[in-house]
């Protein structure tokens, strides 16, 4: 059993330490119906999201909320947050109350619950986009980024990348294309190239619905 408990990955998450236990060998098996218990640790709002971790038994999650009432309600209490792992990106529930989570982080996690691929081939393509939010911290690109379907995630030719306020970033933030490469292994897992290097995307949301922003 304790194999279980290494190398393996909820998709959406950050998953913190290897440490083999019952609670997070359930998230990162991610059986549809099975659920944990969890603390948050914060939930920031940006650009109609809740930036939202949260804290295990030996492990955290990072992850992509939308910020309606409902979700607010959910992540805002100080009685422990039930996690479901019965929709794509994992459900948060307290009491009557369930949010769905809206995207995905940490996508070398993400990339880890893939099939392992063996090829040398760097997957690139043209990423179309702009920029919808901004703060200190972050920048959301929205628009066309190919490849996001090798990780797992239906971007459907309009997703937001996140991305980080670095000096690599200012290129491709500053831009509306970009090259996109996705890498089957290493620290870089899809990545916006500029002359300056290459920008690491460090999560991606669906885009807001009306049925998302409902109390």
């Amino acid at each position: 059993m304790r194999g279980l408990c290494i190398g393996l990955a909820l998709g959406g998450f950050v998953l913190g330490t290897s440490a083999c236990n019952p609670s997070k060998t359930k998230m990162q098996l991610g059986i549809p119906g099975t659920g944990v218990d969890m603390t948050v640790t914060q939930a920031k709002p940006r650009g109609g999201y809740l930036d939202t971790e949260l804290q295990g038994d030996g492990f955290t999650l990072r992850t992509w909320l939308p910020a309606s009432e409902l979700c607010q309600r959910v992540v805002s209490a100080e009685a422990p947050v039930r996690y479901s792992s019965n929709s794509s990106y994992g459900t948060f529930i307290l009491g009557d109350d369930r949010c769905e989570a809206i995207g995905i982080a940490d996508l070398r996690e993400w990339r880890n619950r893939r099939p392992r691929q063996t090829s040398r081939v760097i997957p690139s393509g043209r990423a179309s986009y702009g920029v919808v939010y901004q703060d200190e911290e972050v920048s959301f690109l929205r628009g066309s980024f190919p490849l996001v379907g090798l990780l797992g995630f239906s971007g459907m030719g309009d997703s937001i990348a996140v991305v980080p306020n670095t000096a690599l970033c200012q290129g491709p933030i500053g831009r509306d294309t970009s090259t996109i490469e996705y890498f089957h292994g290493g620290r870089n897992v899809l990545t916006l190239s500029s002359s300056e290097g290459r920008c690491n995307i460090e999560g991606l949301i669906r885009p807001l619905s009306g049925a998302d922003v409902q109390p």
